[in-house]
């Protein structure tokens, strides 16, 4: 397709300049660049070289800037080098506007649910309920003398025993916080 063939859009032809036949580059030139490749972004030395025309890195650099602040092409700096698009009043850069985007979801990942607080304190619950029966089974076992421990097996079935129920303590803090409204915001602990 050739550059005269290209059409310019309505909402980029009333930002644009008219055409000045005096300068080696013009906005127009520029603007139908954009349109004739399916890049979503250029640089300015990408730019340059596909314009196909002598023209030095600072005009095409000049004619980007001037269409940035025209709100033709969006701007940035990225890497030490500039990178321009079309800032299209339908879409949001880098997502071209022919591009459907996929609707927010409201559903949780496993990954955000696991970072819920309530979450994490039933795992903690539910680890120190383990960790309490095993010391309870060790305290029980020592009862029966099939080995000693420097703690008595009455002291270890103690602490397993109250490491248990603090577990389910735990447990049931959670259930509760679980049960709150959605209203909470988990995003912000």
């Amino acid at each position: 397709m050739a550059e005269h063939d290209i059409e310019i859009p309505d909402w980029i032809e009333s930002r644009i300049d008219s055409p000045n036949n005096e300068r080696s580059l013009t906005q127009r030139g520029v603007v139908k660049e954009f349109l004739r490749d399916a890049r979503p972004f250029y640089s300015i030395t990408r730019l340059q070289a596909e314009i196909k025309k002598e023209v030095s890195k600072d005009t095409v650099r000049s004619r980007a800037g001037e269409l940035h602040e025209r709100g033709v092409l969006g701007h940035e700096e990225i890497n030490n080098g500039d990178v321009y698009w079309l800032k299209h009043p339908k879409s949001e850069w880098p997502i071209p506007p022919d591009v459907e985007v996929e609707p927010k979801r409201n559903k949780l990942t496993v990954e955000e649910w696991q970072k819920r607080p309530y979450v994490r304190f039933a795992a903690g619950s539910v680890f120190l309920a383990i960790i309490g029966t095993a010391v309870t089974l060790v305290g029980t076992f020592q009862t029966t003398g099939a080995y000693q421990l420097p703690f008595s097996a009455s002291n270890l079935i103690a602490a397993g025993l109250s490491a248990g129920i603090i577990s389910y303590i735990g447990l049931f803090v959670s259930g509760l916080v679980w049960l709150l409204p959605e209203s909470v915001d988990y995003e912000r602990f």
